[in-house]
């Protein structure tokens, strides 16, 4: 779902569908499947994230930094942080609403960045893939 309208160039990036995931596998950057399908993706203003329900997400991939344990006992805290066991990537699982995204408490959310496709290819360009986008994104050239 897109919720703002400047954000549809995100569309653009994702090499992966908006919405209907429930069938694909997803891997973070180390070797090994985070989630089997995924609701859609959000995309909000601090960009696009991959949206997972509980029985999606494979759960004890996942562990709560120590300086994250505060969120556990925090009523007013916005999310739950996890990171994945081997490559440290960062999930969300969203505790209330937000202004600036359309997430929904009780779902998992990790950046379309940091996840691939069970072939290799990454769910959003790569840096090596950006430069041409970004040019028509951001509408000026980039200067190495």
């Amino acid at each position: 779902m897109i919720l703002f309208p400047n954000m549809n160039k995100y569309n653009e990036l994702l090499n992966i569908p908006i919405e209907n995931g429930s069938d694909v596998p997803l891997c973070v950057n180390c070797p090994y499947i985070i989630a089997y399908g995924y609701q859609r993706v959000v995309i909000g203003q601090r960009g696009p994230y991959v949206e997972f329900n509980k029985n999606q997400i494979i759960d004890d991939k996942l562990y709560i930094p120590k300086n994250q344990l505060y969120r556990l006992s925090d009523p007013k805290v916005y999310y739950i942080e996890f990171r994945t066991i081997d490559c440290g990537v960062k999930v969300y699982y969203q505790m209330r609403s937000v202004a600036y995204a359309d997430y929904k408490i009780g779902y998992f959310y990790i950046s379309p960045s940091d996840l691939y496709k069970i072939d290799g290819f990454s769910c959003m360009m790569l840096d090596e893939d950006f430069e041409e986008t970004a040019k028509e994104f951001f509408d000026f050239d980039i200067k190495s």
